[in-house]
């Protein structure tokens, strides 16, 4: 469908939820649990608090993962690398046609805001999870040249910027599942951390996610008792 005839609330929103689609990692564009935004292999098998079960000889592809041993031609990583960048490529074109939608005042300022934050911000979470897996990536928004596009930037300044958009975000969004403002904060809050090392930045959002936080439906939110506690299916 063109632009003109996505440029509509609808047509956005629409556009907007096919973004959260790759939330996950994991969607029937081909991307299986290889690319999971869980980060199982590269993060809990890597890390040795896992292993991939069965024999060596199945999925042996995780095998130099686990050891750092990995080469550029694993298919794991282009998994995880076209599953990221299908989620920027969603954001894109979801910025693309809100800009035409304002031009036709079919959505109004607010529902632009909104729509345009929240872009944002799944944005900056798939360009934080690529960058944790490779550092050196290229940054791609709606007005980038794919034709001219390197990995030679640092790029940590603007996958920040797209996460703090998000902090602007009101914390009850009428619908379960899509980001808020507390949950830009932690994603914010998180990325500080680890591409900046600013702890001290980053403890200034997330008191204000324990003081004023809540969850996406409106509900308050706590610190749950018990760590393991948040990895139960109920708590997804």
């Amino acid at each position: 469908l063109s632009a003109d005839i996505l440029a509509t609330k609808d047509g956005v929103n629409n556009l907007l939820i096919g973004a959260y689609g790759m939330v996950d990692g994991v969607s029937s564009s081909g991307f299986g649990w290889e690319a999971a935004s869980s980060n199982w292999v590269y993060g809990s098998i890597r890390g040795m608090e896992a292993n991939k079960g069965t024999d060596s000889g199945h999925q042996p592809d995780i095998n130099p993962i686990q050891t750092y041993s990995e080469s550029s031609t694993n298919p794991y990583l282009n998994e995880k690398w076209r599953s990221v960048y299908e989620g920027v490529s969603r954001c894109n074109q979801a910025l693309n046609v809100l800009a035409v939608a304002e031009a036709n005042g079919t959505v109004t300022a607010d529902e632009a805001t909104s729509f345009r934050l929240q872009a944002q911000t799944l944005r900056g979470y798939y360009h934080f999870e690529a960058w944790r897996m490779w550092t050196k990536i290229p940054y791609v928004d709606e007005t980038t040249d794919l034709t001219t596009v390197t990995n030679t930037e640092d790029v940590t300044d603007k996958i920040l910027a797209d996460l703090q958009a998000g902090t602007a975000l009101p914390n009850n969004m009428d619908q379960i599942g899509r980001f808020n403002g507390t949950v830009a904060r932690v994603l914010y809050a998180k990325a500080l951390m680890q591409m900046k090392g600013d702890y001290a930045k980053a403890k200034v959002e997330l008191q204000e996610v324990v003081d004023n936080g809540t969850a996406p439906d409106g509900s308050a939110i706590g610190l749950e008792a018990k760590y393991g506690d948040i990895f139960d299916a109920a708590n997804r």
